[in-house]
């Protein structure tokens, strides 16, 4: 296995401040920011991780072409905001238009392009898409219903990864995933759970009573279990380039990849429930009239 650099000494608190900070203009961001300015922050959120997640292949000595995968991502996520831009026009110069660039190409070892155009396609393709997820789960329904969606992903998300971080950090003693990530325990893992359905059942009885109790429990454990799998997946491509965090960025936190990689990958699980079960019989009443 590779091994990880040791990392710089924490600042003391640097989570909790960073937080601190973040919190109020990320809130108006969810609930009251024009569509616009939100949609923009979230492309800008997911220029910054892919450019992380990129950087990881380069350290593997792999060459990518990065300014044209970050375009090409940001025209994935921006086929989520227009009408006259399709996905499958974003996901198609994904598996056309990287590789095409290692087909004319006359530097590099033609042993290094799979692996290469891979991890190109991919990180374009993976971030982009989730960015346009997030998008879809605040613009698609209508206000608050959508900011309040975001808000739940956010909470049960976010909080649910405190609960496991101190959690572990007081009881943790097995070990998830020790190849992965040494210092998550099966402790936290549970603490993590427990913290995202107290998230869940406060936010119900608050501000989203139209989000069912029951249904709230379940995504609640779901959306926990899941970003933890995200999370996980992240730790594996950071161990395999030999770095800790993806960036520095975000004090106490790494980078942007870090920080978002589970809401990324939460987000179409939300969008994907709320659409079919909380609108599947509007819309098949629709149907059938």
């Amino acid at each position: 296995m590779t091994e990880v650099p040791p990392a710089r000494p924490p600042v003391r608190f640097a989570r909790e401040l960073t937080a601190l900070v973040f919190v109020p203009p990320a809130v108006w961001l969810v609930g009251w920011a024009p569509p616009l300015v939100f949609d923009s922050a979230i492309a800008i959120i997911s220029v910054l991780a892919l450019y992380e997640f990129l950087a990881l292949g380069t350290k593997k000595g792999y060459d990518i072409p990065v300014i044209l995968c970050l375009l090409i991502s940001l025209f994935i996520t921006a086929a989520f905001v227009l009408p006259t831009v399709s996905v499958e026009m974003g996901m198609s110069a994904s598996l056309l238009v990287i590789p095409a660039t290692y087909v004319f190409r006359t530097k590099g070892k033609i042993e290094d392009a799979l692996p290469s155009s891979a991890i190109a396609v991919f990180g374009t393709m993976y971030v982009g898409m989730l960015a346009g997820s997030m998008i879809r789960l605040r613009n698609d329904f209508p206000h608050p219903e959508g900011p309040n969606l975001v808000f739940f992903l956010v909470l049960v998300v976010w909080l649910g990864d405190a609960g496991a971080y101190y959690t572990g950090k007081k009881f943790g003693r097995r070990r998830l995933a020790p190849r992965i990530s040494p210092k998550k325990t099966v402790e936290g893992l549970i603490g993590g759970i427990i913290m995202s359905v107290i998230t869940a059942i406060v936010i119900h009885f608050t501000f989203f009573r139209e989000f069912p109790l029951l249904h709230a429990i379940a995504m609640g454990i779901v959306l926990s279990i899941s970003g933890v799998i995200g999370d996980l997946a992240e730790s594996m491509w950071k161990r395999s380039a030999a770095v800790k965090d993806s960036g520095n960025l975000i004090p106490g936190h790494g980078g942007f990849l870090d920080r978002f990689d589970s809401i990324f990958f939460t987000a179409p699980i939300l969008y994907v429930y709320w659409a079919i079960v909380q609108h599947g019989a509007q819309s098949l009443n629709i149907i059938q009239g």
